[in-house]
């Protein structure tokens, strides 16, 4: 039996980085779901879609509306696009749901796809060493702490996120060679307790890597590499997304 492919990626910090890389990630992102919707795939985004995101009860951000559009334009043909939330995007209501038609999730994710009992999750505060961030998502996720975020004006709020974002950003990119380890660690534990793969993104690491009698994934980043990983039956394959090289994206861009 054939399943249709899906697809997973994550962490593409839109708004982060100069306007000549912001303007490649959207196009990449934009081609990326064209393609996804001409191959038919289920797509799993496992968060950090934007550097910073946080919804006002009758405002929204200023983002590019080409991101919004192609992702609208997937679920309205049919495609089923699931949205995890990262440590960048926790904020998020529900404006994705509603109007995009995204699947959204707020935590870990336990699915079957062909045959496969899958943990996904965005990853963030899975190394347990990493003390002080594990002890900023419990106060960022503080629904309390958003409420009052939200009661400072619009144009504060966000020069004040943005700091923490580029923050956060810093101590993310010191994180690989210290907590990958533990991250493996962890997918090794799942994939003991029964599952057969964990797929993570937020360390920027991509990697597909059998582990024990699984699978540990992660999808890396789409802002530099633009990789992604594709569940094809039963085998996951790591991949870039690049229309100079791939005729498939340069046909969808």
């Amino acid at each position: 039996m054939q399943h249709p492919p899906v697809l997973f990626f994550s962490d593409a910090h839109l708004g982060a980085h100069s306007p000549v890389q912001e303007a490649v990630k959207v196009d990449r992102f934009v081609g990326f779901l064209q393609h996804a919707s001409e191959i038919r795939a289920e797509v799993f985004f496992l968060g950090d879609l934007f550097d910073f995101w946080f919804e006002y009860r009758h405002w929204m951000p200023k983002v590019p509306i080409r991101i919004l559009s192609a992702i609208l334009q997937f679920t309205r043909g049919g495609g089923t696009f699931h949205m995890l939330l990262g440590n960048h995007d926790i904020w998020a209501a529900d404006y994705f749901s509603k109007e995009l038609g995204v699947q959204v999730h707020r935590g870990d994710l336990s699915i079957t796809r062909n045959g496969l009992r899958l943990l996904i999750s965005h990853g963030d505060g899975k190394a347990r060493s990493d003390r002080g961030y594990r002890i900023l998502k419990r106060i960022l996720r503080f629904r309390p702490n958003v409420s009052l975020f939200r009661l400072l004006p619009a144009d504060w709020a966000y020069g004040l996120a943005n700091f923490f974002s580029r923050r956060s950003r810093q101590l993310t990119a010191s994180r690989p060679p210290r907590f990958l380890p533990e991250y493996e660690e962890v997918a090794a534990t799942s994939i003991d307790q029964g599952y057969d793969a964990v797929v993570m993104g937020h360390i920027h690491q991509a990697c597909v890597k059998r582990l024990g009698n699984g699978w540990w994934v992660n999808s890396g980043e789409f802002f530099e590499r633009f990789s992604y990983v594709r569940l094809q039956g039963q085998e996951f394959v790591l991949e870039e997304w690049n229309p100079a090289v791939n005729p498939a994206a340069a046909k969808s861009e």
